[in-house]
């Protein structure tokens, strides 16, 4: 998908930001998931005072709300999420490849703004292209069209007919066949033969942005695209714990990796 270079749609903000993504909560073991949960509220309180927190899609290896049930297991990072909005922070989350199927359960919530697609900002007067980044650049046909059946209403709605219990085993299941496939090449990023990095230069020659930040590649890097514009992928929180802080008085956001506290 090309942007229109023609088209003034900026969302503008200001203050400080924060970039996650890639946490694939309750995977790949229940308790592995609860101690990088942990580890996510101690980032959260590291940053207590951050002015806009962005989730960069795949925060939850399975997403599906039902009109009155949604998967369990997640009361402390949701209350936190709570208490960070109450304090301010406004929270903005990108669908990612894992938790496309996320409703107004979050905005409900925590007032959250939902994104299904990329989306321009001018932050801090800095333009930035945000996404999660799946199925950008390159020939990506086949995945394409899987996600297009994904998003489609009314299998979406058949599938909410299914009793959750069936439904999230079946998800679970597809997703861990997912993870399966890849192998350690898929880790190693590729410089320009990377599908991201193709997208961007793409989208360099309709329209000039500052700062690319994407997710889904599991690949923490800052690669230079020119002197003025820069590529982030935000890496992930299963294994590098990586994040993307941009500040008010900064220059460029900054790639960090956390250090929990155990």
């Amino acid at each position: 998908m090309e942007l229109d270079a023609n088209r003034s749609d900026f969302i503008e903000l200001h203050g400080s930001c924060l970039f996650v993504s890639d946490a694939h909560f309750h995977t790949p073991q229940n308790l592995d998931s609860q101690l990088r949960e942990e580890f996510f509220l101690q980032l959260l309180d590291e940053y207590n005072s951050i002015d806009h927190l962005f989730f960069l899609g795949d925060i939850f290896d399975f997403w599906f709300e039902y009109k009155d049930v949604a998967p369990k297991g997640y009361f402390r990072l949701f209350n936190a999420l709570y208490e960070k909005n109450k304090q301010g922070t406004k929270i903005h989350f990108f669908s990612g490849n894992h938790d496309m199927w996320v409703r107004d359960y979050f905005i409900k919530s925590f007032d959250a703004k939902i994104y299904r697609k990329e989306q321009k900002f001018l932050i801090n007067n800095n333009k930035f292209l945000i996404a999660h980044g799946d199925g950008l650049g390159g020939k990506q046909r086949r995945y394409n069209l899987i996600k297009k059946i994904f998003n489609f209403k009314p299998n979406q709605f058949l599938y909410s007919i299914l009793h959750p219990i069936f439904a999230f085993s079946i998800a679970r299941f597809f997703s861990k066949q997912s993870r399966n496939s890849h192998n350690e090449d898929d880790l190693i990023f590729k410089s320009e033969s990377e599908f991201q990095i193709r997208y961007a230069r793409n989208i360099l020659k309709l329209q000039h942005f500052d700062f690319f930040i994407f997710g889904h590649r599991h690949i923490p890097i800052k690669y230079n695209l020119s002197d003025s514009s820069t590529f982030f992928n935000t890496g992930d929180w299963i294994k590098k714990y990586s994040y993307v802080i941009y500040n008010s008085n900064d220059i460029s956001p900054k790639l960090e990796f956390f250090k929990p506290k155990q």
